[in-house]
C-alpha cells in the first residue's frame, strides 16, 4: 500500500524540542502569552489543532481567526465557528523564528542557483522572487493593520562579495539576466564596482547587489499577532509547555479525525496542522530524510553603553560572502537594529566539517564550540565594517537555533500525502521569514474550506506543494 492511499496511521514523536535552550536576543523581552494555558486542562476535542506556536502556527491561527465571524455568534441555520487549539512544546516562538536573523529577503545567489539548476525559462526564479516580494509587503500590511509594535522596517539589503572571482561571476550572471529581461532583476541593481566598499561599508567588498528586504523583531511580531487573534476569536485555545508525543489518524472516510497524544493528555481533532518545521519527521515519519533538522548560530553585537551607537547608522541588512579560500559555507547574514545593535549569524565554515555538531540534531541548548573557541563574533564589526574600527562593539549574547533543510531546497506546504485531514507547513531551509506568512495565509484557506493546493492564490509557487513524488525524490 502506497502512502498516498488513505490508511490509519500512528506517529510517535522522536524529535522533541529540548529543555533549557540557549537564550536568544529576541526572547529577552517576554510577552504575557509566552507561557500560557487558555484553560487549566486540555480540551477533550477540537475542530482544528495546530502543532507549533512559532511564526507558522501562529500565522495559520491568525488567518483562521480572521476568516470567522467577529462576534463568534451562530444562528440555527449556521454551524458554530470552529474551535482551534494551538499547542507548543516549550513557549511561544521559542523555536527557529525566535532565533533567526530578523530579516526577510531572497539572496541573489539563491536565484542564480535556481537558474543553474532549472534554467532561466523554468519559472522557478521569477516565481520565487515574486513570492518573497509579496511576502515582504504582506508582512508590512499586517503590521500596519494590526498596529504591531515590532520594529518593522521596509529596507534594502546588500549581497556583498569579497572575493574577486565571486564579484566577477555575479556581474557576469546579472548582465546575462538583464539581457534576457528576467523579471527578478527589476528590483535589484549592481553597485558600481569602483564604489562597492564605500557604498556598502563592507571592508574588502569587491561586488554587491542591492535587493528588497524587510526586518522586524520576530518574537514581538509573533506574540502580538497571536494576542490579536486570541482577543478577536475566543474559540482559539493556546496551550504552551504541551509536547505532542504522537498523532493517530483514524482514516475513517472524509470525516476521519486524529487523536493527538500530548504530555498533558489527549485531544481528538477533526483537522490537524503540522507547523513543526525541523521537528516534522518526529510526527510524520514519511518526512524522515525529507526535512532534516540542522543547527545554526547567531549573536547580538553592541558597542559599550558609554560609547553609544555608531554613526552613520547602517540602514541596510546584509548577506556577506567572504569568499574565503577554504572548504565550506562562508556567507553570513547581518541585520542592524534600530537601536544601533547588530544581529549577525554564520561562521559555518568553522564547524561545517564536524557534521556531528550540527547536522540532524535538535539540540539548541548548547553553543557550537568552534564558534566559541574561535571567538568568531568578537570584534566582528571592527574587522568587517568601515567606520566601526573604534566602536568597541562586543558580542553580548550568542545562541543557537534549529532549522529544517529539504533535499530540493523548497518548503513543504499543503495536505499531507495520504492523510485527508492533515496539513503541513514546514521545511524553510533557514529562510522562514521570507516564506511563512503568505503560505500560512493560503494554508488556512485549505484547512478551513478543504481546498486543494491548486485552488489557492497562485502567488504561492506550485513547487512548494508537498507531494508523494517530492517525498520520494527529495531526500536530504
Amino acid at each position: 500500500m502506497s502512502s498516498s492511499e488513505k490508511q490509519p496511521s500512528r506517529h510517535e514523536n522522536k524529535l522533541l524540542p529540548v529543555p533549557g535552550p540557549t537564550l536568544p536576543y529576541w526572547r529577552t523581552e517576554l510577552h504575557p502569552l509566552d507561557s500560557h494555558h487558555s484553560t487549566p486542562e486540555l480540551p477533550a476535542e477540537c475542530d482544528i489543532l495546530i502543532i507549533g506556536a512559532g511564526m507558522s502556527g501562529v500565522s495559520v491561527a491568525y488567518q483562521l481567526s480572521q476568516a470567522q465571524p467577529q462576534d463568534n455568534t451562530t444562528t440555527t441555520s449556521s454551524p458554530p465557528p470552529p474551535s482551534i487549539v494551538l499547542l507548543e512544546a516549550r513557549q511561544v516562538c521559542s523555536g527557529a523564528t525566535g532565533r533567526n536573523g530578523g530579516h526577510a529577503k531572497v539572496k541573489t545567489a539563491t536565484l542564480l542557483s535556481l537558474i543553474a539548476k532549472h534554467g532561466p525559462d523554468s519559472g522557478f526564479v521569477d516565481d520565487w522572487d515574486a513570492y518573497v516580494g509579496a511576502q515582504i509587503h504582506a508582512l508590512k500590511a499586517v503590521v500596519e493593520r494590526e498596529g504591531l509594535d515590532c520594529e518593522f522596517e521596509l529596507r534594502r539589503s546588500y549581497d556583498t562579495f569579497n572575493a574577486a572571482r565571486d564579484a566577477a561571476e555575479i556581474r557576469k550572471s546579472f548582465a546575462e539576466a538583464l539581457r534576457r529581461g528576467d523579471a527578478w532583476t527589476r528590483e535589484r541593481d549592481l553597485v558600481v564596482e569602483a564604489f562597492v566598499e564605500r557604498v556598502s561599508a563592507v571592508r574588502g567588498a569587491r561586488g554587491a547587489v542591492s535587493t528588497p528586504a524587510c526586518s522586524l523583531w520576530p518574537y514581538k511580531f509573533v506574540t502580538q499577532l497571536l494576542a490579536k487573534a486570541m482577543e478577536r476569536y475566543p474559540r482559539l485555545n493556546l496551550q504552551t509547555e504541551t509536547a505532542v508525543l504522537g498523532v493517530e489518524s483514524s482514516g475513517d472516510g472524509d470525516d476521519g479525525g486524529s487523536v493527538v497524544e500530548t504530555s498533558r493528555g489527549s485531544i481528538r481533532a477533526r483537522k490537524v496542522v503540522f507547523a513543526t518545521n525541523a521537528y516534522t519527521a518526529g510526527l510524520l515519519p514519511q518526512y524522515k530524510g525529507v526535512i532534516t533538522p540542522y543547527k545554526g548560530t547567531a549573536a547580538h553585537l553592541a558597542p559599550p553603553a558609554e560609547k553609544g551607537p555608531v554613526y552613520p547608522h547602517l540602514s541596510h541588512t546584509y548577506n556577506l560572502e567572504y569568499g574565503l579560500d577554504i572548504e565550506g559555507e562562508t556567507v553570513d547574514y547581518l541585520n542592524p537594529r534600530p537601536d544601533g545593535g547588530i544581529v549577525v549569524g554564520g561562521g559555518k565554515y568553522l564547524y561545517e566539517a564536524q557534521r556531528e555538531l550540527w547536522w540532524d540534531t535538535v539540540d539548541d541548548s548548547t553553543l557550537l564550540n568552534p564558534i566559541v573557541k574561535g571567538k568568531y563574533f568578537e570584534g566582528y564589526m571592527q574587522r568587517n565594517f568601515r567606520g566601526w574600527e573604534d566602536s568597541g562593539t562586543v558580542a553580548d549574547r550568542i545562541w543557537t537555533g534549529i532549522q529544517g533543510q529539504t533535499g530540493d531546497g523548497f518548503p513543504h506546504i499543503g495536505q499531507v500525502p495520504g492523510q485527508k485531514n492533515q496539513w503541513v507547513l514546514a521545511g524553510y531551509n533557514g529562510g522562514g521569514m521570507s516564506l511563512i506568512f503568505l503560505a500560512a495565509t493560503e494554508l488556512a484557506k485549505m484547512v478551513k474550506d478543504d481546498l486543494p493546493f491548486e485552488e489557492i492564490d497562485p502567488i504561492v509557487p506550485k513547487f512548494f506543494k508537498t507531494t508523494e513524488e517530492r517525498l520520494k525524490a527529495s531526500g536530504v
